[in-house]
């Protein structure tokens, strides 16, 4: 009677977990030998369902729409165009990476707009931006699109 317990409560307490605790997507600004870096990890069915697209359409094309659309940067007032270099499905996210090419060495400002997702409930989009020997976070979310920061 003991085990039988025991069961029910583990099944029926993974029934009531959500799959996602707190849905987010991370964005990681770096630079390497002046050039500017974008590594990107979206979770794969918000993603897919955000697109209305199946796992297997997940592709480099999509994925650079969809940022295109979603998405824009600027360095020192200048806007940046994102090129995406590799897209990978590593189990449950979609591992994006990229670069601006080359940028300025000096890095001033930063204006980020950023709209992935936002019809996710509760998404929230992590910028990290690892430039000039700081590093910075920033949460992004449906009512919080757009940052920009100095150096």
């Amino acid at each position: 009677m003991k085990i039988l317990v025991l069961i029910s409560t583990i099944f029926f307490t993974n029934l009531l977990t959500p799959v996602h605790d707190v849905p987010v997507a991370t964005f990681h600004i770096t630079a390497s030998k002046a050039i500017i870096n974008l590594d990107i990890t979206f979770d794969l069915e918000d993603f897919t369902e955000s697109l209305e697209i199946k796992t297997t359409e997940v592709n480099l094309k999509n994925v650079q729409a969809y940022l295109d659309e979603n998405t824009s940067f600027q360095f020192n007032d200048q806007v940046a165009n994102f090129k995406m270099t590799e897209v990978k499905i590593v189990r449950d996210h979609i591992k994006a990476r990229g670069t601006f090419g080359k940028v300025e060495k000096n890095i001033r400002t930063i204006k980020v707009e950023n709209t992935c997702l936002n019809n996710v409930l509760r998404h929230s989009n992590i910028i990290q931006i690892d430039l000039n020997n700081q590093s910075k976070d920033y949460r992004m979310h449906k009512k919080r699109t757009v940052i920009s920061l100095a150096y």
